[in-house]
């Protein structure tokens, strides 16, 4: 059985949402610029999946892994934000948005690290 080192991937998802911010901070500051085209990273999830992390049924009694998103309900993509006249496709609100979901991310993966931390110091002190 494979070990995974869960700082190591809260690290890289904390290096991930960095970059994302940056990203988002960057679709910001251009926001008035003529036929700037918004960007984004790929998603954590890719980068998770590339990694070579897998989960796996280890008793019977636990549920099958699903591949994918995580849900096996159907999806719709989005619509498109708006591209205005002079061609730049920064939507404040879409990046906003986005901001506030790398917030929360880094919020609940910083939530994650310290509760991890208490239980091996209380497992360590016996």
């Amino acid at each position: 059985m494979d070990s995974i080192n869960f700082f190591s991937v809260a690290s890289q998802q904390n290096r991930w949402l960095s970059v994302r911010q940056s990203v988002v901070a960057q679709n910001i500051a251009n926001a008035n610029t003529p036929g700037y085209k918004a960007l984004d990273v790929e998603p954590f999830e890719a980068v998770l999946n590339s990694s070579g992390i897998e989960m796996r049924k280890t008793q019977s009694n636990h549920m099958t892994p699903t591949s994918g998103t995580g849900s096996d309900a159907e999806t719709e993509e989005a619509a498109k934000w708006q591209v205005v006249h002079s061609g730049n496709s920064v939507s404040l609100e879409e990046q906003m948005l986005k901001s506030g979901e790398v917030a929360g991310s880094y919020a609940r993966n910083t939530s994650v690290m310290k509760t991890l931390h208490r239980m091996l110091l209380a497992a360590s002190r016996g």
